[in-house]
């Protein structure tokens, strides 16, 4: 909106130019039989007559001012005031010659041609008459008469005339032939013009039908627009339908002007698609439109109107359409920079245009009246512009078809891919379902192996008894105590291959809480491995404070600690690990570190998160992580949790923290618990009767079973895993109530 107020500042401050005076000699022209006159404007004077149409008083025009022509174009500046221009010619050839002198004008307000007779004005042509009009401008296109003057003679020829729209007329004198041979010559231009104009038209309703765009539709009705003022601008219009109404032409060139410029401004907003891509562009091209048609909407009543009115109208035209064409390149530019270099016709089409638009409105309105001017050129520079526009819809098409077939090769390409991984797919859920068959059979195995087992350690701890009754000389304590701690580290692992069996068979929820000392959980571990780190040369440190009571799932803890101090022993080269047991605010804090090469960052926060991949990069040990996976299972299981806090060239720290512990416990009552645990059915395994009367009540109760036992060998926990959700391992004590997974059992139901 700024460029548009700067442009009817500009065109006002240029009306108000004053007119150029000059000397009252009216110059003779010399015309010779047979051959065309010169140029006329440097032979052209003229005066500007305001107030009330009346017959000129020819001594009154001759003894006021006369102004003359600047330049080679005949234009008589702003327009709206009446014009009387004068021309004196003479034959001065010694035959008689006969010439067309042409206005090139068909639809002016007032116009009205003389011939001096002495000190008399004699009338030839008068426009103001509707038949005269009509017959003047069907024989010679535009005002003209002929001119008949014999040897010597000599003519002053006066023109009268009114225009609301431009003073510019291109006064000519010519022979018939030449008249004639330049007539054909426009009905030639025109004829192409139009033609072309409405083949482009057609196209682009064509293209519009074929692909539904719409900006060949806004295209076509700006070519419409353009075809019927090309015809109108060369007085067609004017000739065969508007020779009596000179106003109802300058409203219909007003609405032609308008309407090609709300067109083209609506094409280049769904072309270009500004309201996504250039939004403030947008909002000014949607004021362009809102003004253009509200002038093209007052133009049927602009007869009505007073003068001033008509001559605003009249510029609000040309603004709007000039303000359109110099904000369509700045938006073709922008477009072709950011939607791609297809849209160089756009640009080069829109700034052709703009130019010549800007240059006939200046011309036009008479502020510099020296400017040349050629409305026919209004016509070809259109048409290139059109074909521009189209050119640049058509490279567009081209591109937007080019990435069609790319995006169809690609999704071709992408089905395939989703075929092969659908067909993976099939084969890894066969090949899972024949894992899973397999560890099933592992699994029973596994329970096999180790009711087998438990036969072993049985009659391993029956031998450790003996020895311990039996008081041999030369006997060594320290070899009994190994062998009876080896011995239930034994049945510790035993039952823990089963429960970790149970949990890789899917029921990885089955846990057996009781209440234990920190010390009865770290001492089998350090007996189990303190010799293997020996071995190794390494240190393995333990530091685990008196008053810690652990309430959780001891054999699956052992099972966890034992994959971590794998761990630590495989990667560790020198050095060693420290294990730490401290209670913390209700918590139990396991810290296990070593002294190994570490493991990336990335590798860190694949384990932290659940991933899978190898403990240590740098190593030429390969690790899958699945020893620290399985701890990281059993901890969570347990409501607790496991964390690589660190992990550098100096080592790793692992850091465990588990729910549910005190300095001490407090025994309770099998029937405490049951009334402390609302929310379960506490039955009692070791009372079977009871045990068996309340599984079957509880069938129909939608509340979760907890079996109480002394019993924690691997055949009880297999048993209950199938019957109960979760066992208590007596002594049962009043911290148990506190354990997350008791509090959850809405979670179980």
């Amino acid at each position: 909106m700024k460029i548009l107020y700067a442009i009817l500042g500009f065109f006002c401050l240029l009306a108000a130019q004053p007119a150029r005076a000059n000397s009252d000699k009216l110059p003779l022209l010399d015309l010779r039989a047979g051959e065309d006159a010169p140029a006329l404007a440097s032979f052209v004077r003229f005066a500007k007559r305001p107030g009330v149409a009346r017959t000129p008083q020819l001594e009154a025009i001759l003894g006021g001012p006369l102004q003359h022509i600047k330049g080679s174009t005949i234009h008589f500046g702003p327009p709206g005031t009446r014009t009387v221009v004068l021309l004196k010619v003479r034959n001065a050839s010694d035959a008689q010659g006969s010439w067309i002198l042409t206005t090139g004008r068909g639809s002016l307000k007032h116009f009205r041609l003389y011939e001096a007779e002495g000190r008399a004005l004699a009338l030839v042509v008068d426009a103001t008459d509707p038949q005269v009009a009509r017959q003047n401008l069907g024989t010679y296109q535009a005002f003209s008469s002929e001119l008949v003057l014999a040897p010597r003679q000599e003519k002053l020829v006066v023109i009268e005339f009114v225009s609301e729209n431009s003073t510019y007329m291109p006064l000519r004198i010519e022979t018939y032939g030449t008249f004639f041979k330049d007539r054909r010559a426009n009905i030639s231009m025109v004829s192409g013009v139009v033609v072309g104009a409405l083949t482009l038209l057609l196209l682009n309703f064509l293209f519009f039908s074929i692909t539904g765009f719409k900006e060949f539709l806004w295209l076509a009705v700006a070519e419409a627009f353009f075809a019927l003022n090309t015809v109108h601008s060369e007085g067609y219009i004017t000739i065969f339908f508007l020779y009596d109404k000179p106003l109802t032409g300058v409203a219909v060139e007003d609405f032609f002007k308008c309407g090609f410029a709300a067109a083209m401004a609506q094409f280049c907003r769904s072309f270009v698609k500004t309201a996504d891509n250039f939004p403030r562009s947008d909002l000014t091209l949607k004021a362009l439109i809102l003004f253009a048609v509200a002038v093209m909407l007052v133009q049927p009543g602009l007869s009505l109107y007073p003068a001033d009115v008509r001559f605003f109208l009249h510029l609000s035209g040309w603004i709007v359409t000039v303000g359109v064409a110099l904000f369509l390149p700045f938006v073709g530019y922008a477009a072709m920079k950011q939607l791609g270099s297809q849209l160089w016709p756009l640009f080069i089409g829109w700034a052709s245009l703009a130019l010549f638009i800007f240059y006939a409105a200046i011309a036009s309105m008479g502020f510099f009246t020296w400017l040349p001017i050629n409305w026919h050129l209004s016509g070809p520079v259109g048409l290139f512009e059109s074909i521009m526009v189209t050119l640049a819809l058509g490279l567009n098409l081209k591109k937007i078809q080019r990435e069609k077939l790319v995006a169809d090769a690609n999704y071709a390409q992408s089905l395939g891919e989703r075929l092969e991984i659908s067909e993976r797919a099939t084969r890894l859920a066969e090949e899972k379902a024949y894992a899973l068959e397999t560890v099933h059979s592992q699994n029973a195995l596994l329970h096999a192996s180790g009711h087998d087992s438990r036969q072993v350690i049985l009659a391993l701890n029956s031998a450790v008894a003996v020895l311990k009754r039996q008081e041999t000389p030369g006997g060594d304590p320290a070899l009994i105590e190994m062998l009876e701690s080896s011995a239930d580290y034994l049945n510790e692992i035993v039952t823990t291959t089963i429960s970790g069996a149970n949990i890789a068979a899917g029921d990885a929820e089955f846990v057996a809480l009781g209440a234990f000392r920190g010390q009865a959980l770290i001492e089998p571990l350090t007996m189990m491995f303190k010799t293997p780190f020996a071995n190794k040369k390494l240190t393995l440190k333990v530091s685990v404070a008196d008053d810690v009571m652990i309430i959780s799932d001891k054999p699956l803890l052992m099972r966890a600690l034992a994959n971590l101090l794998s761990n630590c022993y495989q990667y560790t080269q020198t050095g060693g690990a420290r294990i730490t047991l401290a209670l913390d605010a209700g918590r139990a804090i396991i810290t296990i570190s070593d002294t190994g090469s570490g493991m990336p960052a990335d590798i860190m926060a694949a384990l932290n998160s659940g991933g899978r991949a190898r403990l240590r990069g740098n190593e030429t040990t390969e690790g899958t992580g699945s020893g620290f996976g399985s701890a990281k299972r059993i901890i969570e299981m347990l409501r607790g949790t496991l964390e690589i806090c660190s992990s550098t060239s100096h080592g790793t720290e692992i850091r465990i923290t588990l729910p549910a512990a005190s300095p001490a416990v407090t025994p309770i009552s099998t029937d405490e618990l049951h009334a402390g645990l609302t929310e379960w059915t506490v039955l009692d395994f070791d009372q079977r009767s009871d045990f068996e009367l309340g599984l079957a009540a509880s069938d129909s109760e939608t509340k979760p079973v907890l079996a109480v036992t002394y019993d924690d060998s691997t055949v009880t926990r297999g048993r209950l895993g199938q019957l109960v959700t979760m066992v208590a391992i007596k002594p049962v004590c009043r911290e148990l109530l506190r354990h997350p997974l008791l509090m959850a059992a809405s979670e179980k139901v």
